[in-house]
Protein backbone atom coordinates (compact mmCIF):
# COMPACT_ATOMS: atom_id res chain seq x y z
CA UNK A 1 0.00 0.00 0.00
CA UNK A 2 1.62 3.07 -1.08
CA UNK A 3 1.10 6.58 0.17
CA UNK A 4 0.91 9.42 -2.68
CA UNK A 5 3.25 12.36 -2.65
CA UNK A 6 1.63 15.48 -2.03
CA UNK A 7 3.38 18.67 -3.40
CA UNK A 8 5.34 21.13 -0.80
CA UNK A 9 2.35 23.45 0.82
CA UNK A 10 -0.46 20.87 0.79
CA UNK A 11 -0.82 21.39 4.24
CA UNK A 12 -1.50 25.13 5.63
CA UNK A 13 1.67 26.81 7.30
CA UNK A 14 -0.02 27.22 10.44
CA UNK A 15 -0.40 23.58 11.17
CA UNK A 16 2.87 22.47 9.77
CA UNK A 17 3.95 24.95 12.46
CA UNK A 18 2.09 23.28 15.38
CA UNK A 19 3.08 20.05 14.25
CA UNK A 20 6.51 21.23 13.76
CA UNK A 21 6.86 22.98 17.65
CA UNK A 22 5.39 19.87 19.33
CA UNK A 23 8.46 17.57 18.17
CA UNK A 24 10.61 20.23 18.84
CA UNK A 25 9.20 20.23 22.40
CA UNK A 26 8.67 16.82 23.21
CA UNK A 27 12.64 15.82 21.57
CA UNK A 28 14.13 18.57 23.57
CA UNK A 29 12.72 16.76 26.85
CA UNK A 30 13.96 13.39 25.42
CA UNK A 31 17.25 15.43 24.75
CA UNK A 32 17.83 16.31 28.35
CA UNK A 33 16.80 12.41 29.05
CA UNK A 34 18.10 9.88 26.73
CA UNK A 35 22.16 11.30 26.96
CA UNK A 36 22.40 12.10 30.73
CA UNK A 37 19.67 10.88 32.94
CA UNK A 38 21.84 7.27 33.09
CA UNK A 39 24.33 10.09 34.55
CA UNK A 40 22.58 11.44 36.76
CA UNK A 41 21.85 7.72 38.33
CA UNK A 42 25.50 7.29 38.43
CA UNK A 43 26.10 10.55 40.38
CA UNK A 44 22.87 9.34 42.89
CA UNK A 45 25.31 6.76 43.38
CA UNK A 46 23.47 3.56 41.97
CA UNK A 47 25.69 0.71 40.37
CA UNK A 48 25.49 -0.35 36.42
CA UNK A 49 23.01 -3.07 37.35
CA UNK A 50 21.18 -0.52 39.16
CA UNK A 51 20.94 1.99 36.46
CA UNK A 52 20.20 -1.08 33.84
CA UNK A 53 17.10 -1.83 36.00
CA UNK A 54 16.05 2.35 36.58
CA UNK A 55 16.42 2.76 32.79
CA UNK A 56 14.65 -0.42 32.29
CA UNK A 57 11.80 0.57 34.97
CA UNK A 58 11.37 4.17 32.69
CA UNK A 59 10.78 1.79 29.63
CA UNK A 60 8.42 -1.00 31.54
CA UNK A 61 5.32 1.32 31.82
CA UNK A 62 6.29 2.01 27.43
CA UNK A 63 4.46 -1.32 27.66
CA UNK A 64 0.92 -0.94 28.90
CA UNK A 65 0.77 2.92 28.69
CA UNK A 66 0.57 3.88 25.00
CA UNK A 67 -1.70 1.35 24.14
CA UNK A 68 -4.31 2.32 27.33
CA UNK A 69 -3.82 6.12 25.99
CA UNK A 70 -4.40 5.13 22.45
CA UNK A 71 -7.42 3.48 23.37
CA UNK A 72 -8.25 6.62 24.82
CA UNK A 73 -8.30 8.89 22.01
CA UNK A 74 -9.82 6.56 19.67
CA UNK A 75 -13.22 6.03 22.20
CA UNK A 76 -13.04 9.53 23.31
CA UNK A 77 -12.24 11.11 19.74
CA UNK A 78 -9.54 13.50 20.99
CA UNK A 79 -5.85 13.37 21.29
CA UNK A 80 -5.15 17.02 22.28
CA UNK A 81 -6.77 16.85 25.56
CA UNK A 82 -4.93 13.99 26.83
CA UNK A 83 -1.30 15.33 25.26
CA UNK A 84 -2.65 18.24 27.32
CA UNK A 85 -2.62 16.44 30.29
CA UNK A 86 -0.14 14.27 30.28
CA UNK A 87 2.12 17.86 29.69
CA UNK A 88 1.07 18.88 33.01
CA UNK A 89 0.88 16.12 35.43
CA UNK A 90 4.69 15.22 33.86
CA UNK A 91 5.88 18.74 34.60
CA UNK A 92 4.46 18.27 38.38
CA UNK A 93 6.01 15.04 38.77
CA UNK A 94 9.65 16.06 37.35
CA UNK A 95 9.14 18.82 40.10
CA UNK A 96 9.26 16.10 42.55
CA UNK A 97 12.17 14.34 41.19
CA UNK A 98 14.99 16.30 43.57
CA UNK A 99 13.24 15.49 46.70
CA UNK A 100 13.57 11.81 46.04
CA UNK A 101 17.15 9.92 47.73
CA UNK A 102 16.21 5.95 48.13
CA UNK A 103 16.44 3.81 45.03
CA UNK A 104 13.00 2.33 45.45
CA UNK A 105 11.55 5.72 45.43
CA UNK A 106 12.93 6.91 41.87
CA UNK A 107 12.12 3.30 40.52
CA UNK A 108 8.86 4.22 41.33
CA UNK A 109 8.84 7.61 40.09
CA UNK A 110 10.32 6.41 36.60
CA UNK A 111 7.35 3.78 36.25
CA UNK A 112 4.90 6.48 36.89
CA UNK A 113 6.60 9.43 34.84
CA UNK A 114 6.94 7.43 31.71
CA UNK A 115 3.07 5.89 32.25
CA UNK A 116 2.40 9.57 31.86
CA UNK A 117 5.18 10.30 29.35
CA UNK A 118 4.17 7.61 27.27
CA UNK A 119 1.65 9.10 25.78
CA UNK A 120 3.17 11.85 24.31
CA UNK A 121 4.98 10.20 21.29
CA UNK A 122 2.14 7.69 20.17
CA UNK A 123 -1.12 10.59 20.20
CA UNK A 124 1.18 13.10 18.64
CA UNK A 125 2.44 10.89 16.11
CA UNK A 126 -1.35 9.69 15.20
CA UNK A 127 -2.28 13.39 15.05
CA UNK A 128 0.41 14.17 13.10
CA UNK A 129 0.17 10.93 10.42
CA UNK A 130 -3.84 11.06 10.08
CA UNK A 131 -3.66 14.79 8.65
CA UNK A 132 -0.40 14.22 6.40
CA UNK A 133 -2.32 11.20 4.99
CA UNK A 134 -5.46 13.01 4.23
CA UNK A 135 -3.48 15.48 2.26
CA UNK A 136 -1.95 12.56 0.84
CA UNK A 137 1.49 14.12 2.01
CA UNK A 138 3.35 11.63 4.28
CA UNK A 139 6.40 11.09 2.87
CA UNK A 140 6.88 14.54 1.41
CA UNK A 141 6.12 16.52 4.44
CA UNK A 142 6.34 13.85 7.20
CA UNK A 143 9.81 14.33 7.45
CA UNK A 144 9.99 17.94 6.88
CA UNK A 145 7.60 18.07 9.78
CA UNK A 146 9.10 15.95 12.46
CA UNK A 147 13.22 17.54 11.69
CA UNK A 148 11.66 19.99 14.16
CA UNK A 149 12.25 17.13 16.73
CA UNK A 150 15.87 16.43 15.61
CA UNK A 151 16.71 20.14 16.00
CA UNK A 152 14.83 20.31 19.21
CA UNK A 153 16.75 17.08 20.73
CA UNK A 154 20.16 18.75 19.38
CA UNK A 155 19.69 22.05 21.17
CA UNK A 156 18.62 20.37 24.39
CA UNK A 157 21.83 17.58 23.91
CA UNK A 158 24.16 20.43 23.30
CA UNK A 159 22.83 22.51 26.06
CA UNK A 160 22.83 19.56 28.49
CA UNK A 161 26.64 19.03 27.74
CA UNK A 162 27.81 22.75 28.99
CA UNK A 163 24.72 22.88 31.47
CA UNK A 164 25.99 19.86 33.42
CA UNK A 165 29.66 20.48 33.13
CA UNK A 166 29.59 24.07 34.93
CA UNK A 167 26.45 22.43 37.38
CA UNK A 168 27.09 19.05 37.47
CA UNK A 169 24.71 16.19 37.48
CA UNK A 170 22.59 17.44 41.01
CA UNK A 171 21.01 20.05 38.37
CA UNK A 172 19.85 17.38 36.28
CA UNK A 173 15.68 17.59 37.39
CA UNK A 174 15.56 21.17 36.85
CA UNK A 175 16.62 21.23 32.75
CA UNK A 176 14.27 18.73 32.14
CA UNK A 177 11.35 20.17 34.12
CA UNK A 178 12.11 23.58 31.80
CA UNK A 179 11.79 21.31 28.73
CA UNK A 180 8.67 20.07 29.58
CA UNK A 181 7.19 23.40 30.47
CA UNK A 182 8.09 24.59 26.88
CA UNK A 183 6.08 21.66 25.76
CA UNK A 184 3.31 22.34 28.14
CA UNK A 185 3.01 25.20 26.54
CA UNK A 186 2.96 24.24 22.76
CA UNK A 187 0.66 21.49 23.87
CA UNK A 188 -1.81 23.91 24.98
CA UNK A 189 -1.60 25.43 21.30
CA UNK A 190 -2.22 22.91 19.43
CA UNK A 191 -6.09 21.24 18.16
CA UNK A 192 -8.02 18.20 16.99
CA UNK A 193 -8.36 17.49 13.67
CA UNK A 194 -11.58 18.04 12.87
CA UNK A 195 -12.40 16.20 9.67
CA UNK A 196 -11.25 12.76 10.99
CA UNK A 197 -15.34 11.25 9.99
CA UNK A 198 -18.41 10.12 11.68
CA UNK A 199 -17.61 9.38 15.40
CA UNK A 200 -18.28 5.34 15.33
CA UNK A 201 -17.42 2.50 17.75
CA UNK A 202 -13.88 2.20 17.01
CA UNK A 203 -13.42 -1.61 15.44
CA UNK A 204 -10.76 -4.35 17.84
CA UNK A 205 -7.09 -3.76 17.31
CA UNK A 206 -5.44 -6.79 18.98
CA UNK A 207 -7.09 -9.44 16.87
CA UNK A 208 -4.39 -7.80 13.64
CA UNK A 209 -2.10 -9.37 15.45
CA UNK A 210 -2.70 -12.57 14.43
CA UNK A 211 -1.43 -11.82 11.05
CA UNK A 212 1.84 -13.11 10.11
CA UNK A 213 3.28 -9.61 8.57
CA UNK A 214 1.95 -7.72 11.33
CA UNK A 215 3.65 -10.68 14.10
CA UNK A 216 7.20 -10.37 11.76
CA UNK A 217 7.09 -6.75 11.53
CA UNK A 218 6.36 -6.06 15.22
CA UNK A 219 9.14 -8.28 15.87
CA UNK A 220 11.25 -6.90 13.86
CA UNK A 221 10.68 -3.30 15.84
CA UNK A 222 10.89 -4.82 19.12
CA UNK A 223 14.03 -6.14 18.05
CA UNK A 224 15.47 -2.68 17.01
CA UNK A 225 14.77 -1.20 20.31
CA UNK A 226 16.50 -4.01 21.89
CA UNK A 227 19.26 -3.37 20.54
CA UNK A 228 19.30 0.08 20.71
CA UNK A 229 18.69 -0.14 24.46
CA UNK A 230 22.75 -0.28 24.66
CA UNK A 231 23.24 3.15 22.80
CA UNK A 232 20.51 4.59 25.36
CA UNK A 233 21.17 3.57 28.61
CA UNK A 234 25.02 2.24 28.20
CA UNK A 235 26.70 4.43 25.14
CA UNK A 236 27.55 7.88 27.35
CA UNK A 237 28.50 5.93 30.43
CA UNK A 238 30.63 3.84 27.78
CA UNK A 239 31.99 6.74 26.25
CA UNK A 240 32.87 8.50 29.80
CA UNK A 241 34.92 5.36 31.07
CA UNK A 242 36.78 5.92 28.05
CA UNK A 243 37.73 9.27 28.88
CA UNK A 244 36.18 11.56 26.71
CA UNK A 245 34.42 14.55 28.29
CA UNK A 246 30.60 15.52 28.90
CA UNK A 247 30.86 18.12 25.90
CA UNK A 248 32.50 15.45 23.69
CA UNK A 249 29.71 12.84 24.77
CA UNK A 250 27.51 15.58 23.72
CA UNK A 251 28.76 16.33 20.55
CA UNK A 252 28.74 12.26 19.53
CA UNK A 253 24.88 12.72 20.22
CA UNK A 254 25.06 15.99 18.54
CA UNK A 255 26.65 14.27 15.17
CA UNK A 256 23.83 10.96 15.06
CA UNK A 257 20.84 13.93 15.55
CA UNK A 258 22.57 16.38 12.69
CA UNK A 259 22.79 12.78 10.52
CA UNK A 260 19.05 12.07 11.11
CA UNK A 261 18.06 15.95 10.38
CA UNK A 262 19.86 15.89 6.81
CA UNK A 263 17.54 12.08 6.43
CA UNK A 264 14.36 13.87 7.46
CA UNK A 265 14.84 16.71 4.95
CA UNK A 266 15.78 14.44 2.03
CA UNK A 267 13.14 11.27 2.86
CA UNK A 268 10.79 12.16 0.19
CA UNK A 269 13.40 11.23 -2.42
CA UNK A 270 14.90 8.04 -0.87
CA UNK A 271 10.85 6.91 -0.28
CA UNK A 272 10.35 7.36 -3.90
CA UNK A 273 13.68 5.85 -5.43
CA UNK A 274 14.02 3.10 -3.17
CA UNK A 275 11.11 -0.02 -2.21
CA UNK A 276 9.78 0.11 1.56
CA UNK A 277 11.24 -3.27 2.23
CA UNK A 278 14.80 -2.14 1.40
CA UNK A 279 14.56 0.70 3.27
CA UNK A 280 13.60 -1.27 6.31
CA UNK A 281 15.87 -3.76 6.09
CA UNK A 282 18.84 -1.69 5.35
CA UNK A 283 18.55 0.09 8.45
CA UNK A 284 19.13 -3.35 9.94
CA UNK A 285 22.14 -4.16 8.30
CA UNK A 286 23.42 -0.96 9.46
CA UNK A 287 22.09 -1.06 12.67
CA UNK A 288 24.40 -4.15 13.27
CA UNK A 289 27.34 -2.40 11.74
CA UNK A 290 26.75 -0.04 14.20
CA UNK A 291 27.00 -1.02 17.41
CA UNK A 292 29.48 -3.67 16.61
CA UNK A 293 31.85 -0.66 15.51
CA UNK A 294 30.67 1.29 18.74
CA UNK A 295 31.76 -1.67 20.98
CA UNK A 296 35.08 -2.83 19.76
CA UNK A 297 36.45 0.26 18.25
CA UNK A 298 34.74 3.40 20.23
CA UNK A 299 38.76 3.97 21.52
CA UNK A 300 39.02 5.79 18.38
CA UNK A 301 37.43 9.47 18.61
CA UNK A 302 37.25 10.05 14.93
CA UNK A 303 35.68 6.20 13.87
CA UNK A 304 32.85 7.03 16.61
CA UNK A 305 32.39 10.27 14.88
CA UNK A 306 31.99 8.88 11.24
CA UNK A 307 29.42 5.68 12.74
CA UNK A 308 27.38 8.09 14.53
CA UNK A 309 26.39 9.16 11.10
CA UNK A 310 24.48 5.98 10.63
CA UNK A 311 21.94 7.06 13.07
CA UNK A 312 20.52 8.55 10.24
CA UNK A 313 19.75 5.42 9.25
CA UNK A 314 19.11 3.11 12.44
CA UNK A 315 17.12 5.77 13.98
CA UNK A 316 15.78 8.49 11.33
CA UNK A 317 15.38 5.48 8.38
CA UNK A 318 14.00 2.83 10.67
CA UNK A 319 11.30 5.23 12.35
CA UNK A 320 9.79 6.90 9.46
CA UNK A 321 9.91 3.52 7.23
CA UNK A 322 8.13 1.57 10.72
CA UNK A 323 5.10 4.55 10.79
CA UNK A 324 4.59 4.11 6.81
CA UNK A 325 4.67 0.28 7.34
CA UNK A 326 2.22 0.54 9.71
CA UNK A 327 -0.48 2.57 8.08
CA UNK A 328 -1.23 -0.46 5.83
CA UNK A 329 -2.73 -2.32 8.90
CA UNK A 330 -3.95 0.25 11.17
CA UNK A 331 -5.43 3.52 10.30
CA UNK A 332 -8.54 6.01 10.97
CA UNK A 333 -10.46 4.91 14.05
CA UNK A 334 -7.35 2.39 14.43
CA UNK A 335 -4.62 4.57 13.96
CA UNK A 336 -3.92 5.55 17.92
CA UNK A 337 -4.20 1.62 19.02
CA UNK A 338 -1.84 0.90 16.31
CA UNK A 339 0.34 3.70 17.06
CA UNK A 340 0.11 2.59 20.45
CA UNK A 341 0.78 -0.98 19.98
CA UNK A 342 4.08 -0.14 17.80
CA UNK A 343 5.57 2.39 20.53
CA UNK A 344 4.57 -0.16 23.68
CA UNK A 345 6.22 -3.42 22.09
CA UNK A 346 8.98 -1.49 20.52
CA UNK A 347 9.97 0.77 22.31
CA UNK A 348 8.23 -0.44 25.58
CA UNK A 349 9.22 -4.38 25.39
CA UNK A 350 11.71 -3.80 23.40
CA UNK A 351 13.53 -1.30 25.34
CA UNK A 352 12.75 -2.77 29.01
CA UNK A 353 14.22 -6.34 28.19
CA UNK A 354 16.94 -4.53 26.35
CA UNK A 355 17.99 -2.86 29.10
CA UNK A 356 18.04 -5.61 31.64
CA UNK A 357 20.29 -7.71 29.02
CA UNK A 358 22.42 -4.83 28.31
CA UNK A 359 22.75 -4.33 32.12
CA UNK A 360 23.19 -7.55 32.60
CA UNK A 361 25.94 -7.91 29.74
CA UNK A 362 27.72 -4.77 31.01
CA UNK A 363 28.46 -5.98 34.54
CA UNK A 364 28.89 -10.12 33.99
CA UNK A 365 30.60 -9.95 30.83
CA UNK A 366 32.38 -6.27 29.54
CA UNK A 367 31.10 -2.85 28.21
CA UNK A 368 31.65 -3.95 24.66
CA UNK A 369 29.85 -6.71 24.69
CA UNK A 370 26.97 -5.20 25.29
CA UNK A 371 27.19 -3.45 21.77
CA UNK A 372 28.11 -6.68 20.60
CA UNK A 373 24.17 -8.36 21.70
CA UNK A 374 22.80 -5.04 20.62
CA UNK A 375 24.46 -5.79 16.80
CA UNK A 376 23.53 -9.31 17.24
CA UNK A 377 20.07 -8.45 17.91
CA UNK A 378 19.97 -6.00 14.96
CA UNK A 379 20.73 -8.62 12.58
CA UNK A 380 17.55 -10.66 13.80
CA UNK A 381 16.08 -8.27 13.17
CA UNK A 382 16.32 -7.69 9.56
CA UNK A 383 15.76 -11.27 9.05
CA UNK A 384 11.97 -10.83 10.42
CA UNK A 385 11.65 -7.35 9.02
CA UNK A 386 12.82 -9.41 5.57
CA UNK A 387 10.08 -11.57 6.77
CA UNK A 388 7.21 -9.05 7.50
CA UNK A 389 7.22 -8.80 3.39
CA UNK A 390 6.34 -12.33 2.38
CA UNK A 391 4.17 -12.62 -0.62
CA UNK A 392 3.72 -8.72 -1.36
CA UNK A 393 4.84 -6.83 -4.15
CA UNK A 394 6.75 -3.86 -4.59
CA UNK A 395 5.81 -1.39 -2.04
CA UNK A 396 6.55 2.30 -2.19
Amino acid sequence: MGTTTAPSGSIDRATYLRFGLFYLGYYAYVGVISPYVSLFFADRGFSPVQIGVLMACFQLSRIVGPYLWGWLSDVMHTRVKLLRLAAVTALLAFLAVPGITSYGGMMAMMIGLNLITSAMSPLGDALTISTLRRHGAFDHRYGRVRMFGSVGFIAAVLTGGAFFEHFGMPAFPWLASATLALFAVVVFGMRDATDEGPRVKPPPALPLLRRPDVAWFLASAFLMMFAHAALYVFYSLYLERLGYSKIAIGAMWTIGVVAEIVFFFYQGRLFGALALRTILAGTFVLAALRFGLTGYFAQFAWLMAAVQILHAATFAAHHSASLKRLQRWFAGPLQGRGQALYTGISYGLGGTLGGLAMGWTWKTLAPMHTFGLAAVAAMLGAGCAVMSFRGEGRER
